[in-house]
């Protein structure tokens, strides 16, 4: 997913600065996707994620928090699973230091995409800490994933808590470090559509979460959270930007690299951006059978 969105990136921001922060990634994918991208900045970080599981769980604010200390300016953070379709600097404002996105939901707010102006590092540590102490306290972090509650996870809970969360406000004023930070909501369906739906030009961050990983990355089927026909020119957009982002690497490379040695299960029912019913069917029979033979084994795995 990294590769397809460096590519997205490329394609839709050239010549924009770029930093990754990453690690435990095999030498050989990361060294053709540096390669392949030499103007990026690959940073690569030591959390202790064996002995600490908190820092795994936390490692996009730990990650983030770091980015704010070393970069100033106009920021975007993005999660690795975001696709950039548009030019997203008319999403920065005068009044604003941060933006987040909302949307009319139980949980009203993802952080797949974050946009911070001037110095964002009294925000990004405030944030940080306030997710850490939420994982550090198991009352807190059972509320964090209860769905019965409007979070969706850590670091949502806590900028919503920081923020005094009220859907549909627009701008907030919260305190971070002494410094006063303007926080402005702006549409998912703008800038980090989390759902399924057909592209339009609206769309500027398409976010491939949830479901659309047991897709791409476990080869499942559609399903009701994530219909065919609704997901299905987002799959194409994902697939044609992976696929341009793996010519590049083999270009740059002549590894000759797979969509499966990056983890992504190739459907055999998308061909050239047309679906097609036979195979679909052909691949379902297929799954079920493999579902079914690791089932009578014992080896079937949640999710899978």
């Amino acid at each position: 997913m990294l590769l397809a969105f460096l590519e997205s990136i490329a394609r839709s921001h050239p010549g924009a600065g770029v930093s990754v922060y990453w690690q435990d990634m095999p030498g050989r994918l990361i060294g053709g996707i540096r390669a392949a991208f030499p103007g990026v900045e690959f940073v690569q970080t030591k959390f202790d994620f064996a002995g600490d599981p908190i820092q795994r769980i936390s490692s996009k604010v730990l990650c983030w928090a770091r980015a704010a200390e070393e970069h100033t300016g106009d920021l975007v953070f993005a999660d690795g699973d975001t696709l950039v379709r548009r030019d997203v600097s008319s999403f920065f404002k005068d009044d604003a230091d941060v933006v987040f996105t909302t949307k009319p939901e139980n949980v009203p707010l993802n952080t797949g995409v974050i946009l911070t102006r001037g110095d964002a590092g009294p925000f990004m540590r405030a944030w940080r800490d306030a997710t850490t102490r939420i994982l550090r306290t198991p009352e807190l972090f059972a509320q964090a994933n209860d769905q019965s509650l409007p979070y969706g996870g850590t670091d949502q809970m806590s900028l919503y808590q920081m923020l005094g969360m009220e859907n549909p406000r627009g701008l907030y004023e919260i305190e971070c470090e002494g410094r006063k930070v303007r926080v402005q909501a702006e549409a998912c369906a703008r800038l980090n559509e989390t759902n399924s739906r057909p592209l339009s030009d609206e769309i500027c961050v398409v976010h491939y979460k949830a479901g659309w990983q047991q897709i791409l990355l476990n080869g499942r089927p559609f399903s009701k959270w994530r219909p065919r026909e609704a997901s299905w020119e987002m799959l194409t957009f994902f697939l044609e930007t992976f696929v341009a982002g793996l010519r590049r690497v083999n270009s740059a490379t002549d590894d000759g690299l797979t969509a499966q040695d990056f983890g992504i299960a190739w459907p055999w029912y998308w061909r050239e951006g047309k679906f097609s019913a036979p195979l679909y069917a052909a691949w379902r029979v297929n799954a079920a059978l493999k579902r079914g033979w690791l089932m009578v084994r014992g080896k079937l795995k949640p999710g899978m």
